[in-house]
């Protein structure tokens, strides 16, 4: 069995409002440094030599299954993983390699979605193909194109999809939850009608003792430090991510009481879909704030100062539950 092509379109919500907001050389210069910047993170993902040094020595040598290509087009992002058709897999292993790749592609847009809340609060929505694609420069061409957009135009909220001849291959599907509660204990993709990518789950379980992946464990316990930087780095993730949802939901109730139709039915868009993120991310922080701590006690009492980490880790996780939206501010929406 050959493995399966992957196609990704996002569109980059509130980028027409940015760029309506560009009246200047140094308005143009300030949009064009952030759209080079997050061309960056998937120019590493194709050229950062690192990065593929690091796959060869691991289980999975991505690069030697897939060719990666994309292309910013105004507002939106294209980007195919075409597989190495020379190679033929037995079923049950090509899936589990098509698999692996969807957690990559996940791992590489929550980096896009969370610069993008971050640095201009603004969000992304996406789908998720297995049809053809072709990118060539700033040409992206293919069924999967379509399909990745129709997905995407499904997707309602911020949020990416995936694609209805995704989820309709069940072995596939099977595959995807099968690798993510091997390596991490929980399904990455989550259900409520639409499937979709868990961004934030994926920060949380990478950094979760009650992960099963090994690896959490033996680095939290290699280099301590680093692993309280990594707590700290998903905190303040989702600490920026709190900014900028509220952000946009002040932005929403200016329109609250507007008596002009169409922005009244701008407010309704936008209401019920920062709703919907609100509870995402307030979900998010609660399981955070769960997290357990992947430096056994035993390790700890070993070193003062691993076990100084541990206890400030233990006052700072609980505490990321404060970083839930805004109450009042959230009331005001719903009501």
């Amino acid at each position: 069995m050959k493995l399966l092509h992957w196609t990704v379109f996002v569109d980059l919500l509130g980028y027409q409002e940015l760029n309506g907001g560009v009246k200047s050389l140094d308005d143009a210069k300030d949009l064009i440094e952030f759209m080079d910047s997050n061309q960056q993170i998937f120019n590493d993902q194709t050229q950062n030599i690192r990065l593929r040094k690091q796959y060869e020595n691991s289980s999975y040598n991505l690069y030697e299954h897939y060719e990666i290509s994309f292309a910013f087009i105004s507002d939106s992002l294209i980007i195919s993983y075409t597989p190495n058709l020379d190679k033929d897999f037995p079923e049950e292993i090509a899936l589990r390699h098509s698999a692996n790749s969807l957690l990559i592609i996940l791992q590489r847009l929550r980096l896009l979605i969370y610069k993008c809340a971050h640095e201009k609060n603004i969000f992304l929505r996406g789908g998720i193909s297995n049809d053809y694609s072709y990118i060539h420069g700033n040409f992206a061409v293919g069924k999967g194109v379509g399909s990745a957009y129709k997905a995407e135009t499904l997707a309602k909220y911020p949020r990416v999809i995936l694609a209805k001849d995704v989820t309709a291959n069940t072995k596939l599907m099977k595959a995807i939850e099968n690798l993510s509660k091997l390596m991490y204990s929980s399904d990455l993709i989550k259900d409520d009608g639409e499937k979709y990518l868990d961004f934030n789950c994926f920060g949380r379980v990478t950094l979760d003792a009650k992960s099963n992946n090994p690896f959490v464990i033996k680095n939290a316990i290699s280099n301590p430090e680093k692993y309280k930087e990594n707590v700290l780095h998903e905190g303040g993730m989702l600490g920026g991510y709190k900014e900028a949802i509220e952000f946009q939901i002040r932005k929403a109730l200016m329109l609250k009481d507007s008596m002009n139709t169409e922005e009244q039915r701008l407010y309704k868009s936008l209401k019920e879909k920062y709703i919907w993120l609100s509870n995402y991310h307030d979900k998010s922080c609660e399981e955070f704030s769960r997290l357990t701590i992947a430096i056994p006690k035993p390790i700890a009492y070993e070193n003062p100062k691993t076990l100084e980490i541990v206890y400030f880790l233990l006052k700072v996780i609980p505490a990321i539950v404060a970083l839930k939206i805004d109450n009042e501010l959230l009331n005001a929406l719903k009501n």
